[in-house]
């Protein structure tokens, strides 16, 4: 394989690898991405410089500074934002589905409830799979009850 062909492949991984970045944040993916697309580059501005270990420092130096920019660009960011905080006391009128049996004075049932699952309990057994409302909070637990169709 001559070295632009190479050269073309590291640079599309690399713009690949960025462009997944904003889908799984937090991986630091484009890091990775930015050292591929520079050793790209370099390989196709410089075809016999592409595979000495000069080119591979450049590159190691650009992406360390482009992790650098990255993380700083993440503090920055979130830095403005309130940490999300949910209670169970948040959760009152709200709807759910039974995802653990739940019997009465037990707190072995479980309810979904958004994305998260909570333990809840209810005055009568209610089956997996029921549409439930929350009621009430006790602790880290809700109360709930079935709603009618």
């Amino acid at each position: 394989m001559d070295t632009y062909t190479v050269s073309l492949m590291l640079m599309l991984v690399g713009l690949i690898l960025i462009a997944l970045e904003p889908i799984v944040p937090g991986f630091f993916i484009s890091v990775v991405g930015v050292f591929f697309a520079i050793m790209g580059l370099v390989g196709y501005i410089w075809p016999d410089y592409l595979f000495s270990p000069m080119a591979v420092s450049v590159a190691l130096l650009l992406t360390a500074s482009s992790g650098i920019i990255l993380l700083y660009t993440y503090k920055t960011m979130g830095a403005n934002q309130e940490p999300q905080l949910m209670v169970a006391s948040s959760l009152v009128g709200k709807t759910g589905i039974v995802k653990k049996k739940i019997t009465p004075y037990s707190l072995d049932g479980k309810v979904e409830i958004g994305n998260t699952i909570w333990s809840a309990e209810a005055d009568h057994e209610i089956p997996e799979g029921t549409r439930v409302k929350v009621v009430h909070s006790e602790g880290v637990h809700v109360v709930v009850e079935e709603i009618k169709k």
